[in-house]
């Protein structure tokens, strides 16, 4: 039998051409840079590292853009010793440009093993989007997993898949006063056949949102991110 070449997309960085290859035309890849972020008594900025591998060329660029970011922890009485995980997706040209998609905080991926996508589903021609709900404890270890959301033509096995890969995946959990908390994050995995389009895997959040592919969305951030405001 012959194996079907097909696509699985995390919300996290894999390399993929997010346009179509129209002559002429400004190739763009997503990539997803993710920052730690350092937060004073006055909830201002106080480092920015990167955490984990720099995939594209915008990594240095938009560090220091982060910096002039509003970044407000939740009301706790003292911002010291807050630190969250910055997480950005990103559009990146041939040309060298760059846009911002996405912004958000929370716990930042540490180690993960890819969903498997079922060979018969393959086959079949199975595609779709599985966002996954995961209940992340302060020790960073998946404690739940249910299955938020499913579109196209997910089966019950593709979402089985993606929620036993998810148990085993590690965090590295948001500091509150220097203590790590729990979180729960919204989190997309999209599989893609070979003639399928990343644009497919575009997915509906709270309040009927857009999302890329790669966004995360935490649902109980202890710090959340106005990137906007300084553009």
């Amino acid at each position: 039998m012959q194996r079907i070449a097909a696509s699985l997309l995390l919300g996290f960085a894999l390399p993929y051409a997010a346009l179509a290859s129209d002559a002429g035309a400004v190739h763009a890849t997503q990539q997803v840079y993710t920052y730690a972020i350092e937060l004073g008594a006055d909830g201002r900025v106080t480092d920015v590292s990167a955490h984990g591998p720099v995939p594209g060329t915008a990594g240095d660029a938009l560090a220091r853009e982060a910096r002039g970011w509003v970044f407000s922890p939740a009301p706790s009485g003292d911002a010291a010793g807050t630190r969250t995980y910055l997480r950005v997706v990103v559009d990146e040209s041939a040309d060298g440009s760059w846009r911002v998609v996405s912004a958000t905080t929370g716990p930042a991926l540490a180690a993960m093993t890819p969903p498997a996508y079922p060979m018969r589903d393959q086959l079949a021609g199975h595609e779709g989007m599985v966002v996954l709900r995961l209940q992340v404890g302060a020790d960073g270890r998946v404690q739940d997993t249910d299955v938020h959301a499913a579109t196209g033509s997910v089966s019950r096995a593709m979402a089985q898949s993606a929620e036993e890969a998810a148990r085993a995946w590690r965090f590295s959990p948001e500091q509150v006063a220097g203590r790590a908390v729990p979180s729960t994050l919204l989190w997309p995995v999209c599989y893609l056949g070979p003639a399928s389009s990343v644009s497919a895997c575009s997915w509906t959040g709270p309040d009927a949102q857009r999302f890329s592919s790669k966004t995360v969305l935490p649902l109980d951030p202890s710090v959340t991110v106005n990137w906007t405001a300084a553009r």
